[in-house]
């Protein structure tokens, strides 16, 4: 589960930004919140972030993922080398990494040459089981010249330091064992380098969460082609009642394969009022209804396991009652039991109101007169006579007005004096 992720001096955020998914003290859709027994510490299961092309919304996920990847492509590349063509590597997360960019060249705020000079820096807090883990990654120039890994039990509250690491020393905590890092190259993440070449529980446990991390990226055009089929009959039965409770006909779904297994067409039955059912090829289907069957495969997947998900673009081309659909599975704790949690960028204004969301999960991106981007949530912002935006208000219309600092239309960019 993630709590906290931070950044700063990344694309066009040049100062320090944080997005919190510990949720507020505020008394809206309380039932909806991930609540961790071992300290009763409640989360929030989505974050909707909005603002206006090019106001650094996108990029604000594209940290997240840029730090996985410093983390796991180490990791994974040599299990590529020793996999074998058969075998699935790590359930197509290679395929996932491709979605966002990850040249490190361009990454730096560039609006100002001194932070060429400045490292990117990464904070991100999370849990798992009966531990909340803070990881730590500083990179200047591709190299690492800053890493922590911090572990404090949640029952106790005991706080231990896994690793440190600057440029010119390490320090690595007795409780993971006999560990000699060696020459270990400036480029590669010490936690990488331990899952490589030690068998550490802790270090495991943290690899495998960034693992389950899972990304979407709608503004990349295959991701939108991509279609998944559930060979087991009962999440297939699952998915037709999905479709069915978005008022989608579709009853059934049939595929021909080759004699090699591989699917050569699919097919679609829908049921009329009458009773007749016709058949027809999934090409015929909208654009909407092919890319559920992409998405909502996938989703039932990250519920099932608890998983992050991070999706750019997510309702390009979903009415905003199949996404209202989409975020009510995550904040339906029946539905949602194993915790999982979304985080998405969004322009559809339909969803941005006091019915659908808390005002800790509507997040606004946008550049100030700096040049520079702002992250910030709809429950911390403050309006011109220092009052918080109330949880009876018009959100939307709000928010296009100007009002929030983030207009989409790039009318009324408020002074930034109104952001504490």
């Amino acid at each position: 589960m993630l709590c906290q992720f931070t950044f700063e001096n990344f694309k066009s955020f040049k100062n320090e930004a944080t997005l919190d998914l510990c949720a507020e003290k505020i008394s809206e859709h309380e039932d909806s919140l991930i609540v961790d027994p071992r300290d009763s510490e409640k989360f929030l299961p989505v974050i909707s972030i909005y603002g206006p092309n090019g106001g650094g919304k996108s990029s604000v996920l594209e940290a997240f993922v840029y730090l996985s990847h410093k983390v796991l492509l180490p990791v994974i590349a040599l299990k590529a080398l020793t996999a074998s063509k058969d075998e699935n590597l790590e359930d197509g997360k290679m395929k996932e990494f491709r979605s966002f960019p990850v040249d490190e060249k361009e990454k730096y705020y560039l609006f100002d040459k001194n932070c060429r000079e400045l490292p990117i820096k990464f904070d991100v807090l999370f849990r798992i089981n009966e531990t909340e883990y803070r990881y730590q990654l500083n990179i200047l120039h591709s190299n690492i010249v800053e890493e922590n890994l911090y572990a404090r039990n949640l029952q106790t509250g005991d706080l231990e330091i896994m690793f440190e690491r600057d440029t010119s020393d390490f320090y690595i905590a007795d409780v993971l064992g006999e560990v000699k890092v060696g020459n270990i190259k400036s480029s590669i993440p010490l936690l990488s380098h331990l899952s490589i070449n030690y068998d550490i529980k802790t270090i495991d446990n943290v690899i495998t969460w960034f693992l389950e991390c899972r990304v979407l990226d709608y503004d990349n055009p295959f991701q939108d082609k991509k279609i998944v089929f559930l060979k087991d009959k009962s999440k297939e039965d699952i998915f037709l009642k999905m479709l069915a409770e978005m008022d989608i006909n579709i009853t059934s779904i049939r595929t021909e394969e080759d004699t090699n297994g591989k699917i050569t067409a699919v097919y679609t039955t829908h049921c009329l009022e009458d009773g007749a059912c016709e058949e027809l090829p999934f090409e015929e289907e909208s654009s909407g209804t092919r890319k559920l069957f992409g998405l909502l495969p996938f989703l039932l997947g990250c519920l099932h396991k608890g998983s992050l998900v991070i999706a750019d673009e997510m309702d390009a081309k979903l009415h905003p009652k199949l996404l209202r659909y989409i975020i009510a599975l995550f904040t339906n704790p029946s539905i949602n039991t194993k915790g999982a949690q979304l985080i998405f960028t969004s322009h559809d204004m339909s969803t941005m109101k006091p019915t659908v969301f808390r005002r800790d999960e509507i997040w606004f991106s946008a550049l100030n007169k700096k040049n520079t981007s702002k992250l910030y949530s709809l429950v911390e912002f403050r309006k011109d006579n220092g009052a918080k935006v109330r949880p009876d208000e018009t959100y939307d219309k709000q928010y296009i007005e100007g009002r929030y600092g983030a207009d989409p239309y790039l009318k009324n960019i408020l002074d930034w004096g109104t952001v504490q």
